[in-house]
């Protein structure tokens, strides 16, 4: 149901948007919308296949890892990434992340190495550069998410105020609109198309 009925169906209204970018024909509604939509079409597709892969391993006698946990439900973008695509983030955490010099040498250095992690990322789901960027997009969010918890974090209201149920849901839907924004450039075909969507956008 959620790869061929919701995310396949999802699929035909993203790519009228995404196909037709330079012709003109679409608003920034139009474009927010295919965004949108997009979201849940690529969360439908790869929690889909996952729970396909984890029932059919699951008749054999297996237990696969939950790959996905509800990552529209993250209330930062370092929470987001603990529920999406959880084997590939564990991955990139235990292989690159970490090797590197994870969170050990400083925030400079911290900032670097989610910088080059990320990046890589990115460039694990094609040779483009809009991957690239995406990937470097998702980096600089981790990092910026880090810097903003750090500075607040000394304040002794923060852990009051980020425990309150108004907090929660506005850090649910700041970090789905983030993740979204990062799902444009993840989607377009070329640097010439993420400009001109940009610019219908803003």
């Amino acid at each position: 149901v959620k790869k061929i009925y919701i995310a396949d169906t999802l699929a035909l209204h993203v790519n009228s948007v995404f196909n037709n970018w330079n012709y003109g024909a679409n608003t920034w509604v139009d474009v927010v919308m295919a965004v949108w939509m997009f979201a849940f079409q690529i969360y439908c597709d790869f929690s889909g296949y996952t729970d396909i892969a984890r029932g059919i391993s699951k008749l054999m006698g297996f237990d696969l890892m939950i790959n996905f946990n509800l990552p529209y439900f993250a209330t930062s973008p370092t929470d987001f990434w603990r529920r999406w695509h959880i084997s590939l983030s564990s991955w990139l955490r235990d292989y690159l992340y970490i090797p590197l010099g994870g969170s050990r040498g400083g925030n400079l250095l911290t900032y670097r190495n989610l910088f080059i992690t990320m990046a890589i990322g990115g460039l694990w789901h094609g040779a483009s550069w809009h991957f690239l960027l995406w990937g470097i997009y998702q980096g600089a969010v981790l990092a910026t998410h880090r810097l903003w918890k750090t500075f607040w974090s000394k304040y002794a209201l923060y852990e009051r105020i980020t425990e309150t149920k108004s907090y929660k849901t506005i850090a649910i839907i700041t970090t789905f609109m983030i993740t979204c924004y990062g799902w444009l450039i993840f989607r377009v075909d070329s640097l010439q198309q993420l400009i001109e969507m940009n610019k219908t956008v803003f």
